[in-house]
């Protein structure tokens, strides 16, 4: 009698990865990303997602472009939506909700589709929600400050690229216990505030920090002697004059040896 449930939960479990995994794409993420393509045509450009057939039910989302699958499961691990709304048209409103179905996700590609709002509570703190999200690309948008309070829940998070955005000024940077890539290039930042408690580090694996072509001047140091895991800093194209010479930059190069900024790059603006 017991062996034959067991025989029957493993038929049941068969019969769920054949219709979710091993045969392609679950029904559900499917559905996901056609209701997402529809928000995105309404800024977009539809040939961009030629392949996200919503006629064609035989049609495996997993094959479809920017989307990559579990071998495995067929759940949804990756999405490339970059440079996806053309820089003729209005920016795109994200709805970052409509992106919840997606319960694998690791990597999430936004790059370059002029974001610069979202729907009224639709906006990046509902992605704390997705449990493994670990690399989100957000470069080449309208964002401005006020975007990493956002941020704050998504404790999985190990990279995160705000390069060329409307970032400026003291930048407040909230706690990511899991960040070991942080790139913020090509903005107009000159320092960063860091929530940082005594005795504790809001950035504990912080391992690449890249902050080129900003506006970042000695006062900075103060703040990047916090990060003890530090191994690539790059500060290129900065207005760093005289800056070689602070007490704080000195204990950058020389707090960890072997360990932090084993690579130091870093020049004055326009050179």
């Amino acid at each position: 009698m017991e062996l034959g449930r067991f025989w029957w939960w493993v038929v049941l479990i068969l019969v769920q990865f054949g219709m979710n995994g091993c045969f392609g794409c679950w029904e559900q993420e499917r559905a996901a990303l056609l209701q997402l393509k529809a928000s995105i045509n309404s800024t977009g450009d539809i040939e961009n997602f030629q392949t996200w057939n919503s006629t064609n039910k035989n049609s495996d989302c997993c094959d479809w472009d920017g989307v990559k699958c579990n071998n495995t499961t067929g759940r949804i691990i990756q999405l490339d939506l970059s440079w996806t709304i053309s820089w003729s048209w209005e920016d795109w409103c994200l709805n970052a909700s409509l992106f919840l179905p997606f319960e694998e996700l690791q990597q999430l590609n936004l790059e370059g589709n002029q974001i610069s709002r979202w729907v009224p509570n639709e906006g990046f703190e509902r992605f704390s929600a997705l449990r493994k999200l670990e690399m989100l690309y957000l470069a080449y948008n309208h964002f401005n400050n006020n975007i990493l309070s956002s941020f704050s829940g998504i404790s999985s998070l190990k990279l995160l690229d705000l390069s060329a955005n409307k970032l400026n000024g003291s930048l407040h940077i909230p706690a990511f216990s899991n960040l070991e890539e942080l790139y913020l290039n090509d903005n107009e930042i000159n320092d960063f505030v860091t929530t940082t408690t005594k005795g504790s580090n809001n950035l504990p694996k912080l391992q690449v920090l890249e902050l080129d072509w900003n506006k970042v001047n000695a006062r900075i140091f103060k703040s990047l002697t916090t990060f003890t895991s530090l191994k690539i800093l790059s500060m290129r194209g900065n207005d760093l004059e005289g800056s070689f010479t602070t007490e704080e930059s000195t204990r950058i190069i020389t707090k960890r040896k072997g360990n932090l900024c084993d690579i130091f790059r870093f020049d004055r603006r326009g050179t």
